[in-house]
């Protein structure tokens, strides 16, 4: 039930600049509506039957065709009103959903290849455990980093984390990840940056751990961008659809909640 309560509060970003507020204008949360039509999928807010858009989740993409728009009573968000799209693919049942206004051959997925390095297992593990901005709980525990090649030049982390009362329950859950783990996904340089940054120094998330983690990449127009989520493990206060910019030497967040 997560994925439903994510889409529904996830808001477009308005921060600077310009050039990340008119990324992030490209980009909508997105969910399944079969019972509006088994090719169905609804898109938070107005938009003209003129405007091109993508749909995209994990191994899935589809064009979509704006068709009629009713109120946002279901969801408790900025947007006052739904578009019903058509798509030409029925969407996956479960996941995470976002359409990107853009025509379809502009945007293409891109594979997140798992590769193995040790050395840099360990350096990012040595991080975590010392990184005081995390505000992790002093006794964590690590239970698995993967690391995720997305490009020649660019290369992820997903770290998966857990306290030593939960620890045994959480690893039956990898290891291909863990939806219920604390989770810390980076992009790996000469530096390490922590994709959850915003989200994890809000007020509200400074002592909660943050689940969630990387769910799929695409390119649009030949710039590549990361799609994750996340919310808080231990209530219902966080729940948020981010997409970054990965085209640039730093990460830029064009699409989550303010503050990132």
């Amino acid at each position: 039930m997560k994925y439903v309560s994510l889409v529904a509060i996830a808001i477009l970003v308005t921060f600077s600049p310009c050039l990340a507020e008119a990324q992030g204008n490209l980009f909508r949360s997105a969910f399944s509506c079969p019972n509006r039509g088994p090719s169905s999928v609804c898109i938070f807010g107005k938009i003209s039957k003129a405007t091109p858009i993508t749909l995209l989740a994990k191994d899935w993409k589809s064009s979509g065709t704006p068709k009629e728009e009713f109120t946002n009573t279901e969801f408790e968000n900025e947007f006052k009103t739904i578009t019903r799209v058509e798509v030409a693919a029925p969407p996956p049942r479960e996941g995470l959903l976002i359409a990107a206004l853009a025509a379809t051959e502009t945007v293409n997925a891109l594979p997140l290849k798992e590769v193995r390095d040790e050395a840099l297992v360990g350096r990012i593990g040595a991080y975590i455990k010392t990184a005081q901005q995390l505000n992790l709980k002093l006794d964590i525990r690590i239970l698995k980093t993967r690391l995720l090649r997305l490009s020649p030049t660019i290369l992820l982390s997903e770290t998966f984390l857990a306290t030593p009362d939960n620890e045994a329950a959480l690893r039956k859950e990898l290891p291909g990840g863990c939806r219920d783990c604390d989770t810390v996904p980076m992009l790996v340089g000469q530096t390490l940056t922590d994709l959850f940054a915003g989200i994890r120094s809000t007020e509200v998330n400074a002592v909660e751990s943050i689940c969630g983690g990387i769910r799929f990449a695409f390119a649009l127009s030949g710039r590549p961008y990361l799609v994750s989520y996340a919310s808080s493990c231990e209530s219902d206060s966080l729940s948020a659809t981010l997409i970054h910019d990965l085209s640039g030497k730093k990460p830029k967040l064009v699409f989550g909640p303010p503050g990132g």
